[in-house]
């Protein structure tokens, strides 16, 4: 490194005696001194490849119906895109307008008073059933209330032996959403044996009713049909202990069992969605748990010992 330096003028002094002024002078002197040279950091500028921005096109067409109207006539089917997903509603949540049996299933004197009410009302039942019959015939013509008892009856029981195999896959085709949680809540460590023995009377329509959810055009046909019959029932635990009934003993069942079809629904079937149960109806045979009788509280590192005296008296005849 060269470093530059000045000099000024200034009075020197003559050889005669006198003074004299120098003129001012500008004196360059290099002079070579060490310097610590440290690494630079030297930025080179890359030249990276141009991002590629499409172009922008006008649209062909103004309006998505003037696109729809050009599609069509090419031929082309362009499906529909909803925002909203599809709300398919395959059965009711429950049982509308229930048929109310009467007490006893016996019909009572058109002489007395209490006669005369039961008759009148069964005729208004009749008339609303009537114009239900007329309805679900609007969807499927095929209905008929004599052939119905029968078709509902083989429902019925294909329904309750597929408890026995726990055949769920065939079990929701034979009956409702709304039914299936009732049949198989209570069954999942159990063993069930149904079997059907005989029909005491004719299976028969008792009530007939139509009704709509959601909108006017979303119709659902219910159907409660009278059962009487001969069946066994035997419920077993997970350890093979007898839980409800007997398998070998046969009991009468009286039963209002109501099926449903969504009769908008070009694939829908009849299928059990319920069953009536009266107020005045027997209550059920308790079920029999098993439980653990607790022992006695022994203290860490103590056996059971069973006392001498109970243990005399049990070998005792």
């Amino acid at each position: 490194v060269w470093e530059k330096r000045e000099e000024k003028g200034r009075t020197e002094p003559g050889g005669d005696g006198t003074l004299r002024n120098t003129q001012d002078r500008t004196q360059e002197t290099f002079v070579q001194e060490p310097v610590l040279v440290t690494q630079s950091t030297v930025v080179v500028p890359v030249r990276t490849k141009k991002r590629f921005t499409p172009p922008t096109y006008e649209p062909k067409y103004k309006s998505e119906k003037e696109f729809i109207e050009h599609a069509r006539k090419a031929g082309l089917v362009i499906p529909p895109e909803r925002l909203e997903r599809p709300l398919h509603l395959a059965c009711t949540a429950g049982i509308f307008d229930a048929y109310v049996p009467p007490e006893g299933d016996a019909r009572l004197s058109s002489l007395s008073k209490e006669g005369l009410a039961q008759r009148s009302e069964r005729l208004k039942k009749k008339v609303t059933s009537q114009l239900s019959v007329r309805k679900i015939r609007e969807h499927d013509p095929n209905f008929k209330i004599k052939d119905f008892p029968e078709k509902a009856k083989d429902i019925f029981i294909e329904a309750h032996l597929c408890l026995n195999n726990s055949d769920h896959d065939r079990l929701h085709t034979l009956v409702t959403e709304n039914c299936f949680p009732d049949m198989v809540w209570d069954i999942k460590y159990k063993t069930v044996r149904w079997s059907f023995v005989e029909s005491l009377e004719p299976p028969q329509v008792v009530q007939v009713r139509c009704s709509s959810l959601m909108n006017q055009g979303n119709i659902y046909g219910q159907v409660t049909v009278r059962m009487h019959t001969r069946q066994t029932l035997a419920i077993y635990d997970r350890f093979g202990r007898l839980m409800y009934g007997q398998e070998g003993v046969p009991r009468d069942v009286l039963e209002y069992v109501v099926f449903e079809k969504h009769l908008v629904n070009p694939y829908g079937n009849w299928r059990m969605h319920g069953k009536v149960i009266p107020p005045w109806a027997p209550p059920k045979q308790p079920i029999l748990k098993t439980v653990m009788i607790p022992g006695p509280q022994l203290k860490p590192g103590e056996d059971y010992e069973e006392p001498q005296g109970e243990a005399h008296k049990l070998q005792q005849p």
